[in-house]
């Protein structure tokens, strides 16, 4: 699914949108797609290349592809690269700067956790083989350097962390705190998720971003929801973590994940006007969770039916301005 090029100074592009594991896509799924395309096309809808991208545009999530890489999101914030997570995604950024002669980058990766879907792209991201580049790692994790060289362990991949050429340095930040770079405000906040996760609030001439995944919210307007109301208010645009059903979250107490039915509840009560469901289990189809988006905006439209929240599905490749 493509989005319009947008002209504002601050933009989200989505690289990895999966859960728990890398999904590649299986010959079965790309025939019973491809049986659901032929169905609806017209000999008119191909008549033309520009009748066949028109065509490709509108086709509904259920017959396109949502992604099969894990989490990795891109914002630009004016001349600024930051990248929130390094799961699987962030190998095909890497291709795309490369793709695009970038050198000298400068790049601000921030790090909700260690888990391995969120960390297992790094060893393939390419930019860290160039000398010219500088690569800035920032987590609350408590010694997350350390677990990214024991990913890099020759028992483990052939290349070490300290051998890449680039320029490399780590930023330990304080659990719940701000930082400001080029007076951009980044804030972090303790999630609910095994071993800790943690999202991140970006600020910016008004404009406010979200990043929170990998976290379960089990007691909606407990003292606990109400601080991640208070650090999602006002956002242009809240990633979260809508990996299970309802009814799953209930079942699967203490895994880390959450819904697509919370996260709407909590969008609205912190007033955000753009809510991007992330983080899809790896063992949903597109068609399954095409399904899941329909009831959640069922569910959002009979219990706010004055609300102006957007629910859209993360989908790899989506550009969104703020």
């Amino acid at each position: 699914m493509k989005v319009e090029k947008v002209k504002e100074n601050m933009k989200v592009k989505f690289w990895g949108v999966r859960g728990s594991i890398p999904t590649p896509i299986s010959d079965k799924i790309f025939k019973r797609k491809l049986k659901k395309i032929l169905a609806d096309i017209t000999i008119d809808d191909i008549s033309s290349e520009e009748k066949k991208d028109i065509f490709v545009e509108k086709l509904s999530y259920d017959k396109t592809l949502i992604g099969g890489n894990t989490a990795c999101v891109e914002l630009r914030v004016d001349d600024k690269l930051f990248i929130f997570d390094m799961g699987s995604g962030i190998v095909q950024l890497g291709n795309y700067l490369l793709k695009k002669g970038k050198t000298n980058l400068d790049l601000h990766i921030f790090i909700s956790h260690t888990h391995w879907d969120h960390i297992l792209g790094l060893p393939f991201f390419k930019p860290v083989f160039d000398s010219s580049n500088k690569m800035t790692f920032y987590s609350a994790i408590p010694n997350f350097e350390e677990r990214l060289e024991l990913q890099q362990n020759p028992k483990y991949f052939p290349v070490t962390l300290e051998s890449y050429p680039a320029k490399k340095k780590f930023v330990q930040l304080e659990k719940n705190g701000t930082i400001e770079i080029d007076g951009i405000k980044i804030e972090n906040i303790l999630q609910n998720h095994p071993g800790s996760s943690y999202g991140f609030r970006v600020v910016k001439d008004g404009k406010i971003f979200v990043y929170s995944t990998d976290s379960e919210h089990k007691h909606f307007e407990t003292g606990n929801n109400g601080r991640f109301i208070r650090f999602f208010q006002d956002a242009d645009i809240l990633i979260f973590d809508a990996q299970y059903t309802l009814e799953e979250a209930i079942d699967k107490k203490d895994w880390g994940h959450s819904s697509a039915m919370t996260g709407i509840d909590l969008a609205v009560k912190s007033n955000a006007k753009k809510l991007l469901l992330f983080h899809h289990e790896p063992d949903n189809q597109e068609d399954f969770i095409s399904k899941m988006l329909k009831q959640s905006l069922e569910y959002k439209n009979n219990k706010y039916p004055n609300s102006d929240l957007e629910v859209m599905l993360a989908c790899e490749g989506m550009v969104l301005e703020l």
